[in-house]
């Protein structure tokens, strides 16, 4: 299945001026300080007990931050972060919270903190993810969302997240994955958009990269979805808006639009979560920007 994100590294990209700087990579918790401080309960004693492990100030002020936030009202520990543009990713473990301890964050923009968990939508309309649920009437997203991809425009940001879809219980049989779409604009969300289930098949990366070699369309539209392109609904229908996706994929990784989906298109295409470096054309414009 897709895998979850792995912000243990920062990232390091060019982008936007940020909105706001309330945390980075310097502020991750050291190993070992959930551990040391669970037993001090929220507070106040979970801040002297961070302090003396050894937590950077500026991960005590995020916890602090959080635990204050009228959303998410528990204290968290970034142990992670990954640095994408106007607003960054923070890999955030909840030491008081049970099913959802370990969640991404969305930092650094116009809000300061925005929490997918928060921002799920309804589930899509569209013809797949509706027989899915014809088939599994009491299946839902299980809330273990993962960001998979990001995507920069200009000012614009768009991180795809995904979560598995259980039959019934969190614990039971994965019978899709859900896709979400949250967008930014200069730091600012400016919308959260369900993008539909997709069955194991197609969520595998394994499988997703075979179907890919053999030219499925439905392959394709995954593919560049999760990596932040538009390629309009996952449904199998080949059209102008996937074949525009297509192109912006070529030509953002420095291949030939000519050419299409030749065998260095597919490898990168077939390659596995996550998908948060931008492209290395894209990269080049940028860096020539701000020479």
């Amino acid at each position: 299945m897709l895998r979850a994100l792995p912000l243990f590294v920062a990232l390091s990209l060019v982008g936007p001026a940020l909105a706001q700087d309330i945390v980075g990579p310097g502020d991750i918790a050291v190993d070992g300080a959930i551990g040391r401080c669970r037993g001090t309960g929220p507070e106040p004693g979970l801040w002297a007990c961070l302090a003396e492990a050894g937590v950077p100030a500026g991960g005590i002020a995020f916890a602090r931050r959080l635990a204050e936030d009228p959303v998410i009202g528990g204290p968290g520990l970034m142990i992670g972060f990954a640095e994408t543009g106007a607003v960054d990713l923070a890999e955030v473990l909840f030491p008081f919270l049970a099913n959802t301890n370990e969640q991404t964050l969305f930092v650094n923009g116009t809000a300061g903190v925005v929490q997918p968990l928060a921002l799920e939508p309804q589930t899509a309309g569209d013809r797949q993810t509706q027989a899915i649920l014809a088939a599994h009437p009491q299946a839902f997203p299980s809330l273990r969302l993962a960001v998979v991809g990001h995507r920069a425009a200009g000012a614009r940001q768009r991180f795809v997240a995904s979560d598995m879809v259980t039959d019934g219980c969190r614990a039971c049989a994965v019978v899709a994955m859900a896709l979400t779409a949250y967008q930014f604009d200069a730091g600012e969300l400016s919308g959260v958009e369900a993008l539909g289930w997709i069955p194991p098949a197609l969520a595998d990366d394994e499988a997703r990269a075979t179907a890919l070699a053999t030219g499925d369309v439905q392959a394709l539209q995954v593919a560049l979805t999760l990596r932040g392109y538009e390629p309009g609904a996952m449904d199998g229908q080949p059209g102008e808006t996937t074949t525009r996706a297509v192109q912006d994929f070529l030509t953002e990784f420095c291949l030939r639009v000519e050419a299409g989906l030749g065998e260095a298109a597919l490898a990168i295409l077939a390659a596995p979560p996550p998908y948060l470096d931008p492209p290395p054309c894209q990269h080049r414009e940028r860096d020539a920007r701000n020479e």
